[in-house]
């Protein structure tokens, strides 16, 4: 499993980003009952493996989030695996802007030239996605404002 340093968790920076965006999305009850209608249904979400997803704004240097050295996106991402099924969340910390962002997956689940379908998204982000090689294998999500996308 991909680890980031534990210290990036007990930053102001963080814990205030974290806060603002659990703050927004709970006032949103629509979401809520969509967010717990998806994890109910979808196993991967409840039992999978936890994996920390790198990205990258250009597609080409991937890393994870520091959100007090940060350059371009405010983007956490994760996903979730269990069997041949991999769930990949992404939260864009930004308040104003929507993040454009290359998401490592999974090499050995996803084909080249296959697609990762929408399965959730808290505003507008294209239904589906092209698994592209870069960093193994990535897709390009757009994550709205203060925003959560779930792709298959």
């Amino acid at each position: 499993m991909e680890t980031i340093d534990k210290t990036l968790w007990a930053t102001d920076s963080y814990q205030t980003a974290m806060l603002n965006f659990f703050e927004d999305f709970k006032s949103r009850p629509e979401l809520m009952d969509s967010l717990q209608s998806l994890i109910q249904s979808q196993p991967a979400l409840r039992d999978g493996d936890h994996h920390w997803r790198p990205i990258s704004t250009d597609g080409t240097d991937f890393g994870f989030i520091d959100l007090d050295n940060v350059r371009g996106a405010r983007v956490i991402a994760w996903s979730r695996i269990l069997d041949d099924q991999e769930l990949v969340c992404a939260i864009n910390l930004d308040a104003q802007n929507q993040a454009a962002v290359y998401v490592t997956i999974d090499d050995d689940i996803h084909p080249i030239g296959g697609k990762a379908l929408r399965m959730f998204s808290s505003d507008q982000s294209p239904a589906e996605l092209n698994v592209e090689v870069r960093n193994g294998k990535c897709i390009r999500m757009t994550i709205p404002p203060r925003g959560l996308v779930i792709y298959n």
